[in-house]
């Protein structure tokens, strides 16, 4: 409609009319743009706040899987330690041949760490790190995520594979039915548990698992790593902790 009067008015020479007919296209245009762009940010914001609730609930997660891995990890290396000293003649608490056999196998056990990657990993791909509101959080965000995946966290270590190669099946088998358990969420428990009801020459498979020097070696290893990752969850949860705090202010001051 607009249109066909404009050309009216050319036709007829209007020109005054003319211009004010430009000026309303080019308002209409402006304001459509306008619109357009605040709608755009509108859903940024919203998407952003989205992303935001999502990254604090997989911190949340992470800090909760981080406490349970360490005290995990802190019963493996008091299992290690306590064989490791019975093998090296060190003063250590009196036990049985049992509890010896073990803590040789319970210190091969592994509970490996992977920081909760989905959010973060949509975020990337997505080209979508801007809607997350203010720089301190971007890097926050990046800096956290980036530093997830230290080794020490999911190690297969060698003495695991090696341990298991000389203890005998039947007594492994006994170990998984009565001294471990996965609790809902595939959250594991070492138990200490009785011996088996017949439990045939223990001490011929101790003086083979420790008079192993390669075996002790993997033993020594596998207890240091164990700390390190000990030491860095604490470290990722006090980083954890702090984009938390940076989500919830972010959160609470987007209201």
């Amino acid at each position: 409609m607009i249109l066909r009067r404009v050309i009216q008015h050319f036709r007829n020479q209007e020109w005054t009319a003319i211009g004010i007919d430009f000026l309303i296209v080019v308002f209409g245009v402006f304001m459509g743009i306008q619109v357009a762009n605040w709608n755009q940010a509108q859903t940024d914001t919203s998407l952003g706040k989205a992303y935001l609730k999502r990254i604090q609930l997989d911190v949340a997660t992470d800090i909760a899987n981080y406490n349970n891995r360490m005290v995990f990890w802190d019963k493996v290396i008091n299992y290690g330690t306590k064989a490791l000293a019975y093998a090296e003649n060190q003063p250590h608490e009196e036990s049985s041949e049992w509890e010896m056999l073990l803590a040789f196998f319970q210190a091969s056990q592994i509970s490996e760490f992977y920081s909760t990657l989905a959010t973060y990993n949509e975020l990337t791909n997505g080209g979508d790190l801007r809607l997350l509101g203010n720089v301190a959080i971007r890097n926050a965000v990046t800096n956290y995520y980036t530093n997830s995946g230290n080794p020490a966290l999911s190690e297969r270590p060698k003495y695991r594979e090696n341990v298991r190669g000389l203890i005998p099946i039947s007594i492994q088998t006994y170990i998984w039915q009565h001294c471990h358990a996965t609790d809902v969420g595939s959250e594991q428990r070492l138990i200490d548990c009785d011996p088996p009801p017949e439990l045939a020459n223990p001490d011929k498979i101790l003086n083979n698992l420790t008079a192993n020097q390669t075996l002790l070696a993997d033993l020594r290893y596998w207890i240091s790593t164990q700390t390190v990752a000990t030491k860095i969850g604490l470290d990722r949860i006090v980083e954890a902790e702090y984009l938390k705090s940076l989500i919830e202010s972010e959160l609470k001051t987007g209201k």
